[in-house]
């Protein structure tokens, strides 16, 4: 391939850029017909709002944990009482930040649809500021993340998900950090930097309604493009990677078509890029652009060629970027790895950032700890509007000086994290001071009492055994009229992830189905907290398999 001129370049991103939303044309979301909005209400339980919005059946759905709003909050409540009370019998604080779907602040509503004029505004707005009343009334510190979402407006939200943008993810940590002092805890004194990296693409899988517009109507609508910021430990220099993928210890790839080197200084001096790299594309071109100016152009790069470069640049003081733009990548004019949907575009094996301030290495990154390490003092259990990529976590510690050690994951739901966090040894050896519980108001099914008591009954810990029964298929154990423990039940199959508990005390008998996802089946642990059913005098349990009943007090 012969070398790029600088239009040349130019016009093989712009062809790059459009190839790489689809091989067929591009639908905006908001041109989007009306007929395949029929077609998601009908076979997808997803809606065709205004303005490029699209929401999902539960975001409109009138309920929480399988309960209308209402009820599901008188439920709630006191078992958030006795949670935190078990909590800070340990000595920690449990701080609570319920997220308001979507259409809760930002309703752009198609009111032609029944199902989204039937949508109860003011209930839901009700909803949530009696739940956050009813909590912080009961003595449980809890976040209004609601007045913020109604503030920000659009730019908090994504369009075609459900979840906030990395700006909305800010002001929810503003509000959250607001709760935490106002628990009582103080700031640290680690404080952390959040800059912005660069701009993202939003996966499509994360934003499954575009997944059923390509499948139900074969359109193609471009995922979303997000600001990328990253928290980092204050220092007079300190840098991000932008649209990079993670560091894999000696190199990391940059994505395309452009990927971003962000950089903070304390005061305004020179600063140097310095890069190693290839690519394992024939022909690459890259185009290096600072301030708006293009300051290296290299070109007709062969496989396996390194290319090593030093850019200096006169930085301000504060924020600066230096972007690299490519021609080509995986998924664009090339393939090269047609099953990895990443589009890998060069890959670094040299990347830092050097002024009068220090160096940052953003290949040989400073570890981070283990993910459930237990030095932290400060805790976050969410699902996946807490995932790093929209850096509430970040934001956090930026809000309060301190480490925050994030043992969020995606598809956690209202419950898994904090299930998988309490039953898990860091929380066992290192209990930490606040624990910060982002909640999902979304989804939830029949479980959720069962889910309560298991979370409850794993922040109070082992117990004193009172009783003990194995069996293939289901244990029994009998008590003598037990007010107050747990039942503790560990299954010998580890695909297992619904055992039933059925508890008989003087008030008759209940059942329950306690449940653990699938990124908790390695625990092969649940747990079920007794309180509050009157005398207990029996405890069954049942699942597939082996198991071990355990009733403590």
């Amino acid at each position: 391939m012969p070398a790029l001129t600088h239009r040349t370049f130019l016009t093989v991103l712009s062809a790059a850029l459009l190839l790489s939303t689809s091989a067929h044309a591009a639908t905006p979301a908001a041109a989007v017909p009306a007929s395949c909005g029929v077609t998601l209400d009908q076979k997808a339980w997803m809606f065709q709002g205004e303005q490029g919005f699209y929401y999902y059946g539960d975001e409109l759905s009138g309920r929480w944990m399988n309960r209308p709003w209402n009820e599901a909050r008188a439920a709630f409540v006191p078992a958030a009482v006795t949670l935190a009370a078990a909590l800070k019998a340990h000595g920690v604080t449990l701080v609570l930040a319920p997220v308001p779907p979507r259409s809760f602040a930002q309703p752009h509503l198609n009111l032609q649809n029944p199902t989204q004029k039937a949508f109860d505004l003011p209930g839901a707005q009700g909803f949530y500021r009696a739940l956050v009343s009813d909590l912080r009334a009961a003595g449980v510190p809890t976040a209004d993340l609601l007045a913020p979402a109604l503030a920000q407006g659009d730019a908090g939200v994504f369009r075609q998900d459900i979840h906030w943008t990395p700006e909305g993810a800010q002001a929810a940590a503003r509000a959250t950090a607001d709760a935490v002092r106002a628990a009582g805890q103080k700031a640290g004194s680690a404080p952390f930097v959040s800059l912005r990296a660069g701009t993202l693409t939003r996966q499509v899988q994360d934003q499954p309604v575009l997944g059923q517009i390509q499948m139900l109507c074969g359109l193609t609508v471009p995922p979303e493009t997000y600001s990328d910021y990253q928290a980092v430990p204050a220092a007079p220099l300190v840098a991000g990677a932008g649209n990079f993928g993670a560091s894999e210890g000696t190199v990391r790839w940059a994505f395309g078509p452009v990927a971003t080197v962000s950089f903070v200084t304390a005061s305004a001096g020179k600063v140097t890029v310095n890069a190693t790299f290839e690519t394992p594309i024939a022909g690459q071109a890259v185009e290096v652009v600072s301030g708006g100016k293009v300051i290296d152009t290299i070109s007709g790069l062969k496989l396996g060629e390194n290319v090593t470069r030093a850019w200096t640049v006169d930085a301000a003081a504060g924020q600066n970027s230096l972007d690299l733009r490519f021609a080509d990548y995986n998924g664009g004019q090339t393939s090269f790895a047609p099953g990895d949907s990443r589009p890998m575009a060069v890959i670094f094996k040299t990347l830092n950032v050097q002024g009068s301030g220090g160096a940052a290495d953003l290949i040989k990154l400073q570890a981070s700890g283990d993910l459930l390490g237990g030095a932290a003092d400060t805790v976050l259990v969410g699902a996946s509007s807490s995932l790093p990529s929209l850096n509430y976590a970040g934001f956090l510690q930026t809000e309060l000086s301190r480490r925050i050690d994030n043992v969020s994951f995606g598809g956690a739901g209202v419950f898994s994290s904090l299930k998988d966090y309490l039953l898990d040894e860091a929380y066992a050896q290192s209990k930490p001071g606040t624990l910060i519980w982002q909640i999902p108001l979304l989804g939830g099914d029949d479980t959720a009492e069962s889910d309560l008591r298991f979370i409850t009954a794993a922040a109070r810990g082992a117990g004193a055994e009172v009783g003990r029964a194995s069996g293939a298929g289901n244990a029994r154990v009998t008590v003598p009229g037990l007010t107050a423990g747990a039942a503790r039940v560990r299954v010998g199959d580890p695909a297992t992830r619904t055992v039933t508990i059925k508890v008989t005390s003087d008030q008759g008998t209940r059942e329950f189905r306690v449940t653990n996802s699938e990124r908790m089946t390695h625990r092969q642990e649940f747990l079920l907290d007794l309180g509050g059913l009157g005398a207990v005098t029996a405890v069954e349990a049942a699942a597939t398999g082996t198991l071990d009943l355990n009733v403590v007090k």
